[in-house]
């Protein structure tokens, strides 16, 4: 007989599965884009299931130090000749699930994560080794023997290769790797001086290694190192082996095509539940839309509208680039101006689409409003307030607003990539089924046509009840996806 026969997976005979979390941001704490919503949320849906989980996260100069505590943990960490000490806080996310933040001044005391005006941060290199054995080394002076080290992005790419370069006999030799990539177009590549930095054995920097158009890069490495690649939906786990969505990546991503997973977001319950949501004038379930219509006005009166004649409401709420599809939405915008609805836009980002909407804004005040920023309680009031929520993404791999927005009654209309394609159904007036919009152009006709579509069915009041009410009973909660990665966990820990 084998000798793993009967043998029980690390995790199981009542024992709980370990599971360190670490990524480069995570809400509450610190938050740039989606990676923080699931750093914020999965840990804690894993804690739910029984997994023991720890998460660890920088401590940057913008985080708040309030409920933190400072702790005796410290350890020092080289990064090529130099020498790095690290100190370590400790938070939580709710009562079961901690976190340990690690604190370098030189290199964390920043006002943002990534970069600044001048663009990413030189030093991002050394910043993010430190970080990665910063990780492992903290694991060492906790105790925690992880069955399971969860890294997120490129920030964390260089883990997997590390955790597989520990001396034999090392406290964590055998912890698995899972390596989770949200956005394959932020990569983490860097001179090749920068390898130096690194420690490792020089034989790693090479094509089948680190290396990649002679650079070191980090999320390259973490494909091939990594136990178990994991993405954020999956047609996103398909699309990343184009050439397209691929962005260099796609031939590496097929040679571990067999140990790569798309597990689709869930989304933070608490936070965006209609029911319960504290930043909305009233709230409101599928069961009665009586809130759904104040909010409704109150986002008329925000925007400045004077009278609602019923026409509807298209809301978007975006990182303002060109990812989000937003030239489809230029090259659209004059026929746009010409049918019956209010627009109302909330983001920030790209400086010529932020100009576009505030100068569209000019051109149609009686129509368009467009908040250049980003506000919370807006972006809530927008998901609530609107009829119809447009998401055009060229590409998204996966995306919470079109989720936010089936939940509070607001169809939204997507571009069949990604997550956008898992998570919205076309809507069907023949069959009553379907909770939203999906076309597959890449340009303003298409974007229109489905525009359109939304707009009639806005018209058939009954078809429009079953239309909203399809889309605020499903469960994108993060319940369904956490028991998929501790499924996934549970699969490698065992091996």
């Amino acid at each position: 007989m084998g000798k793993n026969v009967g043998k029980p997976p690390r995790g199981s005979g009542g024992r709980a599965l370990k599971v360190a979390f670490a990524a480069a941001e995570a809400a509450p704490f610190v938050k740039t884009g989606g990676l923080a919503d699931v750093a914020g949320s999965l840990p804690r849906a894993l804690s739910a299931l029984g997994c023991d989980v720890v998460v660890i996260l920088p401590l940057y100069g913008s985080i708040d130090r309030t409920g933190l505590v400072a702790t005796d943990l410290e350890f020092r960490v080289n990064v090529g000749t130099r020498s790095y000490m690290g100190e370590v806080f400790k938070g939580r996310l709710d009562e079961k699930t901690p976190v340990y933040f690690i604190y370098q001044g030189e290199l964390f005391a920043r006002p943002n994560p990534y970069g600044d005006q001048n663009g990413d941060y030189p030093d991002n290199d050394a910043r993010f080794i430190f970080f990665s054995l910063g990780v492992l080394e903290l694991l060492r002076r906790l105790e925690f023997k992880a069955d399971v080290i969860h890294a997120n992005d490129w920030h964390l790419g260089l883990l997997p290769v590390f955790l597989k370069n520990v001396p034999k006999g090392d406290f964590l030799q055998g912890a698995r790797s899972v390596l989770s990539l949200h956005n394959l177009a932020y990569q983490g590549l860097f001179p090749p001086e920068s390898f130096r930095l690194t420690g490792l054995p020089e034989n790693l920097f090479s094509a089948d290694g680190v290396e990649m158009y002679g650079r070191l890069a980090f999320l390259k490495s973490g494909i091939l190192f990594a136990d178990m690649l994991a993405t954020v939906s999956p047609s996103y786990a398909k699309e990343m082996l184009s050439p397209e969505l691929g962005f260099g990546l796609g031939d590496v991503l097929k040679t571990r095509k067999s140990r790569l997973a798309g597990i689709l977001n869930g989304i933070d319950a608490d936070e965006w539940d209609p029911r319960t949501d504290r930043h909305l004038p009233a709230v409101y379930g599928a069961g009665d839309l009586v809130g759904k219509a104040i909010c409704r006005a109150e986002l008329l009166r925000r925007a400045g509208f004077e009278r609602d004649d019923g026409r509807p409401v298209l809301t978007v709420v975006s990182r303002l680039i060109e990812q989000k599809g937003f030239d489809m939405v230029a090259d659209a915008a004059e026929e746009m101006m010409r049918l019956n609805l209010f627009l109302v836009v909330l983001g920030g980002g790209q400086k010529k689409y932020e100009d576009f909407f505030t100068g569209l804004m000019a051109g149609h005040p009686d129509k368009v409003f467009a908040h250049i920023g980003y506000d919370e309680s807006l972006a809530h009031l927008l998901e609530a307030g609107g009829d119809l929520f447009l998401m055009p993404s060229l590409f998204e791999p996966c995306g919470l607003n079109q989720m936010f927005s089936m939940l509070y009654g607001t169809p939204p209309i997507v571009r069949a990539t990604g997550g956008l394609k898992d998570s919205v159904e076309d809507w069907k007036p023949s069959s009553k089924k379907g909770t939203g919009f999906v076309f597959k152009g890449r340009d303003a006709a298409s974007l229109l046509s489905a525009l359109k579509r939304g707009l009639r069915a806005f018209e058939d009041k009954n078809g429009w009840l079953t239309l909203v009410r399809n889309g605020m009973r499903k469960d994108f909660s993060w319940r369904v996806s956490a028991r998929l990665y501790k499924e996934l966990y549970e699969k490698i820990a065992a091996k």
